[in-house]
């Protein structure tokens, strides 16, 4: 049994981070996803130098505590809107989980995900601060984010509960083997970039959190990879066994509806 209370999970990323959209937005979708059914809910310091963790923080604020599963990630931060720096020392993870709690305001979260480590930042003194870390409660269960074989040297190492991967239509077999077998071994799989990692459709602004995808499109030039149509593609790996919660996130409350009753309607559930 997954340790991940619903299927569906909702991102605070993205436009979140940013000043483009309200943080009353934030909170009202956060607050929509939860009466729909969302019980896991995953930001990270990167996503706008901490702004989408303290929006989080007070969306959670207004939900029960023990009805929701929060994770963030650590090892990688933003400064500015471009600039990302990458520390995955034992004294930087700590630093910044420590600072990811106090912008959450939480004592700790379901969920630390390490945010892309390579196989040689993942040392002994690492894993032992984790632990550490764990047993004073800053985290109940350990994490990593990745996009390849690198997911396979932090599940070697026997310390990690959850992977978050991309689970589109075109990630491969390799891909696809390596999260069967994750979830096989009792790992639980967060899916992200369910329709893909291309570019969200071309389409006029109508308010100013649409800016965010208009520039994410120009600043890669549309060369990104392919994309499946959404919702359904949200509920496909779940029923294809690759993802026991798959993460979306949007600026749309009529977007955010349509995920969560594709979800229930091909019997993912919430």
């Amino acid at each position: 049994m997954t340790l991940l209370p619903s299927r569906l999970g909702f991102g605070v990323s993205g436009p979140h981070g940013t000043a483009l959209l309200p943080s009353r937005a934030t909170r009202m979708l956060v607050e929509q996803a939860f009466e729909g059914g969302v019980r896991v809910f995953d930001s990270a310091p990167a996503y706008g130098a901490g702004e989408a963790e303290k929006r989080l923080g007070r969306a959670l604020a207004c939900l029960p505590r023990s009805d929701v599963f929060v994770t963030t990630k650590a090892g990688v931060c933003s400064a500015g809107l471009a600039r990302r720096i990458r520390d995955f020392s034992p004294d930087g993870l700590e630093r910044s989980i420590r600072a990811s709690l106090s912008r959450l305001g939480l004592e700790g979260v379901d969920g630390l995900i390490l945010h892309g480590p390579a196989p040689l930042e993942l040392t002994p003194a690492l894993l032992a601060r984790l632990s550490d870390m764990k047993t004073a409660g800053a985290f109940r269960h350990l994490g990593v984010a990745g996009r390849g074989a690198e997911l396979d040297a932090a599940l070697e190492t026997g310390a990690f509960k959850i992977l978050m991967a991309p689970v589109h239509p075109f990630i491969g077999e390799a891909a696809r083997s390596r999260l069967r077998a994750a979830r096989g071994a009792g790992i639980a799989v967060m899916g992200i970039e369910a329709a893909g990692d291309g570019p969200p459709p071309l389409r006029l602004p109508r308010k100013a959190s649409d800016l965010y995808a208009l520039a994410r499109r120009l600043r890669t030039g549309g060369t990104d990879g392919p994309r499946a149509a959404m919702p359904d593609a949200l509920a496909d790996p779940v029923l294809d066994g690759l993802a026991d919660c798959v993460v979306m996130t949007t600026t749309r409350t009529e977007h955010l509806a349509a995920n969560i009753g594709a979800m229930a309607a091909l019997g993912a559930g919430g």
